[in-house]
Formats: structure tokens, sequence, C-alpha cells
């Protein structure tokens, strides 16, 4: 039986979704390597998972210093340089990366000759190819990553398109001319940052700047292309400059802000995936935090994790990981870098089982980034198939776990998760074809960490 992984929310930079923890106290952080310039340094962008091997991208360092694609075994070890940009197939990647088969898919920021790349990679690296190069402003300039969909890449452009303050585009994950799908302006938001998320036939962003206020906004646009329809506009009371890609629960959306509320250091917010009010679920003081940047939100269970780039208890500078109960309220502060474990995490967490992983923008041997682990203790999360219960505390009423029941567990625990989203490290479904009580002690033996 294959080691199952749920995918809870997005991993490039977001909120992260933890099972059943409804509160968090203080955790030990493990620095699992430093970046020391030959195998990447400086990393903006958080990491994704497959199978047992984490991705990420570095903004400079490498061959040429113009930036890497790497990989780290989640059991630890040595980083991987799975490539290296020369300016010529792009350079300076500033995004995390998508998955889908053996390759990886992302963006670099410019280029010799380009305001910006997409391109692939296959995942146990080689030769980076070019699917598309951005040479005009008309058409979009400086993408800030890519979000993939079947056989289509979708993201945004920082500025570019007829107002010159970005726009959306799709391009073929075989590569080709990208196609704007909309073009931003200063009433819908302009300078998007974040890369985009897909829920139905629609992708849902923010920009850092514009909307009624000029702190930005958080829009939406259709996947076959259209206007952009913006949803929220912030005012720097509910928050202001929103960097990080949204995270989807149910129907609401969840993000940060880089600044704005009380202490105008930032903060964590909700808004109705309709659109609606924003709601400020929490705000930064530096204490507890400050400025998060690219931090998307991870959640699990009715508790949200992210980071922040400054802040915390040793250095106003050195920032923070944080947790808040999904419905708002205090921030707990899980750990405050210090340097030596790192320092300045850019962007978000990624989690695999109760483990939560991330980079740090410097710190670490060399001071230019590291990757990091936090163990998370959710006791709340069954062990086995006998500590299943029913709100009322007894056993499933028909007296066997079923494929039912995991869906249920699921609801329950796996921030909206369903079957279909439970797969073994390559790929596939259960090799059976379905899903019963031995799969759902496999997934409670995976996911519990052993317990």
């Amino acid at each position: 039986m294959s080691r199952f992984i749920v995918s809870i929310g997005s991993i490039a930079c977001g909120l992260v979704v933890a099972a059943g923890a409804s509160s968090a106290l203080a955790q030990t952080l493990t620095t699992l390597a430093s970046f020391n310039t030959t195998n990447g340094s400086r990393p903006r962008a958080g990491l994704i998972l497959s199978g047992n091997t984490l991705y990420g991208t570095t903004e400079f360092g490498g061959a040429n210093f113009r930036g890497t694609v790497f990989s780290f075994p989640v059991t630890g070890g040595a980083i991987t340089t799975l490539a290296a940009f020369d300016g010529s197939n792009g350079a300076n990647p500033r995004a995390g990366l998508a998955v889908s088969g053996n390759m990886l898919y992302g963006s670099t920021f410019s280029g010799d000759g380009s305001l910006g790349t997409v391109f692939s990679v296959p995942a146990s690296g080689g030769t980076i190819t070019t699917l598309a190069a951005f040479t005009s402003t008309l058409s979009g300039s400086r993408p800030s990553g890519v979000t993939l969909s079947g056989n289509t890449l979708y993201g945004t452009t920082e500025v570019g398109g007829a107002s010159n303050v970005g726009t959306v585009f799709s391009i073929p994950i075989t590569g080709g001319t990208p196609t704007t799908l909309a073009t931003l302006n200063l009433t819908t938001g302009l300078l998007p940052a974040a890369g985009l998320i897909l829920s139905g036939n629609t992708l849902y962003g923010t920009t850092a700047g514009g909307g009624a206020s000029n702190s930005g906004t958080v829009f939406s646009v259709p996947i076959t292309g259209g206007a952009p329809t913006t949803l929220a506009t912030f005012n720097g009371t509910n928050g202001a400059r929103p960097l990080a890609e949204l995270m989807l629960s149910g129907n609401t959306l969840y993000g940060t802000t880089n600044a704005g509320g009380a202490s105008d250091l930032g903060t964590v917010f909700s808004v109705p995936l309709t659109g609606g009010a924003i709601t400020t679920l929490a705000t930064f003081n530096r204490s507890n935090g400050a400025r998060p940047l690219f931090s998307g939100l991870t959640l699990l269970g009715d508790t949200l994790y992210g980071t922040t780039e400054e802040g915390g208890a040793n250095n106003s500078s050195f920032g923070t990981v944080f947790s808040i109960p999904i419905s708002g309220g205090t921030v707990t502060t899980l750990v405050s870098f210090n340097v030596a474990n790192g320092s300045q995490p850019f962007a978000g967490l990624t989690r695999s089982g109760n483990t939560l992983y991330g980079t740090t923008r410097g710190g670490g041997t060399s001071g230019v980034g590291t990757v990091f682990a936090i163990v998370l203790s959710s006791p709340s999360v069954p062990c086995s198939i006998a500590d299943i219960v029913g709100g009322d505390g007894n056993p499933p009423a028909e007296g066997s776990v079923d494929g039912n029941d995991f869906q249920a567990f699921l609801n329950a625990f796996g921030g909206g998760d369903t079957l279909a989203d439970i797969v073994g490290g390559d790929g596939n479904p259960p090799a059976d074809g379905s899903v019963d009580g031995n799969d759902f002690q496999a997934f409670l033996n995976a996911f519990a960490a052993g317990c």
C-alpha cells in the first residue's frame, strides 16, 4: 500500500491546513539544509511536494548566479540542483513551481532579451525548456508564477498590458504564445505580485495596488477570459498591499496583506468567494510578526499557518512562523527566526503529514537562505480506525468502516478534500480501484506519522 498524501491547499505561497488542530503552541524548528550560492541563493518562493520530494526555486545562485530549480528529500539530505538559469533560458525565478507527472513548470522574472519566461524542467533534472518568453509590455511582462489546470498554465504578469499595470494570461502546457485573458487597471487593481488559484471555471488573485483606496484588491477572471471582477478592495484599515496567493476553503478566500491593519504591519483576512466585505482575522504588531510577504496560508483543521518577513522575539527583521484560528483571533508565534536558523521567510508553507516545510531568504550557514521543517502536534487526529467515532461518541452506525467513513473523516479533518484527492506517491489511486477500511487505516498510519 502506498503512503497517501492529501493535497490541502496551494503550495506555493499560501496557508496550510492542518487536520484537527484548533490551537498551536510554540514549536521546534529544524534547519534541514542551507543554501551556499553554489546550490542556489536567496529563495523567494515556497516549496511544492510531490511524492517524498520537495521542489523549489532560488532567485540567485547556481552556476551562473541567475537562479536555480532544486529538489530536497522530505526525509532530509542534501539540496540537489536540478537546473541552473543562464539568461538565455530565463533568469531570477521569483515564484514557486507547479508539477504534472514528471515535469515541473514555473516562471522567471527576467531573461536575456525578454521580460520574463514560462519554463519547464524534468523533475529529475535536466534541460530547461522555455515555453514562452514575454517580449512586449503590451502582452504583459514580469510573470508572477503559474497555476496548472489540465493542459493549460495560467498566471499573472506584474506589469504590461493595455494600462501597463498587469495582466492575466494562459499558455498551453506544451508552450506557445501567451493568451491575454484580462488586463488590469487602476479600478480593478494593479501590480499583481502573486499567482492565481482556480475554483470551477474562475481564477482568483490579488493586486498590490489599485482599487478604490489604491491599497489593493481581490479579483476574479473567467478561465476563458473576460473583464476582471473586483471582489473586494483594501483601504488600509482592513489591510493593504496583498502580495501572496490566496487560499480557498469552502466558499471563503483567505490571504495576507503586507501592510495595513491596526499597526500598519499587515493582516490576515478572509473574503467570500462571491465577493463582499473583507474580514480582518488578525493584525500583526511586530512582536507577533510583521509584514507577511508572499506567504500564502496553509490550513490544517481549523488553524491557518503562515510566515512573516519581519518581527518576532529575536529582532524586528528576522521573521516568524505563525498560526491563527480560521475564524480569527490571537496570532500565535510558533517560531521566531534568529539568523542561525534562517531569517526573513518570504513565502508560505507546505505540509506533509504533521510537518510544515518552508524556506528563508537569508540566514543559515552561508547567510543566503535555508530549508526548514516544523513538526506540529495534533493530538485530536485519530491514529486508528478504532479512534474514528461520530459526534455522539459512537462508531459508524453500520458497524464497519468504509469509503463513506473515510470521506466523513476528510470532511471533518481535511479542509474539504475528497476521496479523489487521495493518491499514492506514484500519483495513482489505490490499486484495487476502491477506497475501503484498509485504505483508511493506511491513510491514518501515514497522516498521523505512525502514532
